[in-house]
């Protein structure tokens, strides 16, 4: 069965060659993959931190999800996320499974408005039937 994944990537550490690499081990894993152009934001919960540089994904893969989010932790592990790293308000990369299929996985950070921006960009150009389907269906889930 093919699976839909909406990722959200942040970083605030070397940021633009962490979003890169993260988009490579990406687009080695899912087949199609989709990314929106990457915003730099504000960060949330992470007072002396700089700006992170976010970007969304949409991503398909035959993958179950418990072997989508162990592969996901690996590739932060490859970037250098530590488990101190938000301690150290130094993110070297987030890869947040937000959405697996019809299914929000993480509400709170689907609901923020930087999301919804990066969402936004990433189906804005309609460029294909897979971006507005996705953006089809996000609408529909959230009336």
């Amino acid at each position: 069965m093919r699976n839909r994944a909406i990722l959200c990537l942040g970083s605030n550490w070397d940021c633009e060659s962490n979003i890169h690499s993260a988009g490579e081990l990406l687009r080695g894993y899912f087949c199609p993959i989709h990314f929106s152009e990457p915003v730099y934001t504000e960060p949330v919960g992470l007072p002396a931190s700089g700006l992170f540089l976010n970007q969304a994904v949409v991503a398909y893969t035959d993958c179950c999800l418990e072997e989508v989010r162990r592969s996901l932790k690996e590739m932060e592990k490859v970037l250098g996320r530590m488990p101190d790293s938000k301690e150290k308000g130094q993110i070297p990369i987030d890869i947040d499974l937000l959405l697996w299929n019809n299914e929000i996985l993480k509400p709170a950070d689907w609901e923020k408005e930087y999301v919804q921006l990066l969402m936004s960009s990433a189906f804005e150009s309609g460029q294909n039937d897979i971006r507005r389907e996705a953006v089809s269906e996000k609408i529909n889930m959230v009336e």
